[in-house]
């Protein structure tokens, strides 16, 4: 190991095991606090993987699970006073390193209460001028998958500066060129997303990706209001590239817990005017084989499809799709314009 990596040290870093940074904790709820994003900052920057270590009980935010795992980093449970559980693999050990040995990722079905949340993730390209508004893709989805509005945005969790549009797009435009992350709820637990800002060849992208609170219903009337929020999404956001909407059950407060998460299942997806022109798919085959449609503005229109009207899994329908749209032809388009 280099000096750089022997010599590194945080305050919330406990010990340093191998390649490993491990930060312990004894908090019920682990949320993306200031220090909790500046460690996860650190540990990367310094060439080590974050590894968060709660006790069995504890919860872990949407938000600070997924900058955790955009780190790459890992959760471990402690288990008594010897051993450690990996949340992600189920293998437990008696080090650090042995727990986080596992290849083969650990799914298993919830409890039968437990609700459906939504996956979101959305990529616009905007134009990088004055008259440019961020948000769309949040504002958007909370309002038709939730039935609810944002209240609250910031750096961190808790957020704790009131929405505003303006204000939000202001402070983003101050950073470019970026890239700058942010948070935003709503005030009734029911949305939580994250947003990442950046210039790029393209104009200006805006990253949203979030967990949101589904309705009660079955599967096809999921189905049903993950389509309408797509086309809600092609008529209300300035220029969206792609997106997607997965199903996932969990807990109601849109927290994990230490347990095996349930694979998300995709539902829908929308393909945005841009990647429509460029990719130019064959749009009479796209109706036949998946029974897409087009939305928004008729001239430069989107596709919306659907992955869960056959008996044929949704995930291999969603793979198949993507071929549809041709998957080399989709990394150009994402690298020619610069985005993620």
């Amino acid at each position: 190991m280099s000096d750089v990596l022997t010599g590194f040290a945080h305050p919330l870093v406990d010990r340093i095991e191998g390649t490993y940074a491990c930060v312990e904790t004894r908090v019920d709820r682990v949320v993306l606090t200031e220090p909790v994003a500046d460690a996860l900052l650190s540990i990367t920057a310094a060439g080590l993987i974050p590894v968060m270590i709660t006790r069995p009980e504890a919860r872990m935010s949407y938000l600070a699970r997924y900058y955790l795992t955009l780190a790459g980093g890992r959760w471990l449970v402690r288990e008594g006073t010897a051993t450690f559980r990996d949340a992600l693999t189920g293998l437990v050990a008696d080090t650090v390193d042995r727990a986080l040995g596992g290849e083969q990722v650990l799914t298993a079905p919830r409890a039968a209460g437990d609700p459906v949340r939504f996956l979101v993730a959305v990529s616009t390209q905007s134009p990088a001028d004055e008259t440019t508004q961020l948000g769309d893709a949040a504002i958007s989805l909370s309002a038709h998958l939730a039935a609810t509005t944002l209240a609250c945005w910031g750096a961190h969790e808790p957020a704790t500066l009131a929405w505003d549009r303006q204000a939000y797009t202001q402070a983003s435009r101050a950073w470019m060129p970026g890239p700058v992350r942010w948070v935003i709820a709503d005030a009734d637990g029911k949305a939580r997303f994250t947003t990442t800002v950046r210039r790029t060849k393209g104009g200006v992208e805006e990253t949203t990706t979030g967990i949101l609170l589904a309705p009660a219903g079955s599967g096809a009337e999921l189905t049903t209001v993950a389509l309408d929020a797509l086309e809600h999404l092609a008529d209300e956001a300035g220029a969206p590239l792609f997106a997607t909407i997965s199903v996932q059950p969990g807990l109601a407060d849109l927290d994990y817990d230490s347990q095996p998460v349930p694979a998300a299942v995709p539902v829908a997806a929308l393909v945005g005017p841009r990647a429509t022109r460029a990719l130019a798919p064959d749009l009479d085959l796209l109706r036949r084989e998946f029974g897409a449609r087009t939305a928004g503005r008729p001239r430069t229109p989107s596709i919306v499809v659907g992955f869960g009207s056959t008996a044929e899994r949704p995930v291999d329908v969603a793979v198949r799709f993507t071929h549809a749209l041709g998957t080399d032809q989709i990394t150009r388009l994402l690298a020619r314009n610069g985005g993620s």
